[in-house]
């Protein structure tokens, strides 16, 4: 007999639903604040200058978890490093700042490898 209760849950997925937003608005505003264009920032990100301006705006992802992760000295001391790198290599790796996040939000009912 199946069981209906059980379902496949991928991380990322969730992840790219509910933080990588927020994430990403607050690498944005870290990257202008720093002194990079809204134009360079959009290219750093993979973005379009319009979505830049959105996240500036607080027109994507200006919810709870953006207000909970900027508010939080150690995630946001990772956002400060991660914008210095985004600014001196072509690839960075943000597993490590998502699952950082997901441990601040209380995010922990599934296991990522990243996880720490």
């Amino acid at each position: 007999m199946r069981n209906e209760s059980r379902k496949l849950i991928i991380p990322c997925e969730s992840a790219m639903r509910d933080i990588i937003p927020a994430i990403k608005a607050l690498l944005v505003t870290q990257l202008v604040s720093n002194g990079i264009s809204q134009s360079q920032a959009a290219s750093i990100l993979g973005l379009t200058p319009a979505e830049i301006s959105y996240y500036l705006k607080g027109k994507r992802a200006d919810g709870k978890y953006k207000s909970v992760l900027e508010n939080d000295e150690e995630f946001m001391e990772m956002i400060r490093h991660y914008s210095v790198r985004l600014g001196e290599t072509d690839t960075v790796n943000i597993c490590p700042l998502c699952s950082l996040a997901r441990k601040k939000l209380g995010m922990m009912d599934y296991t990522c490898p990243y996880d720490w």
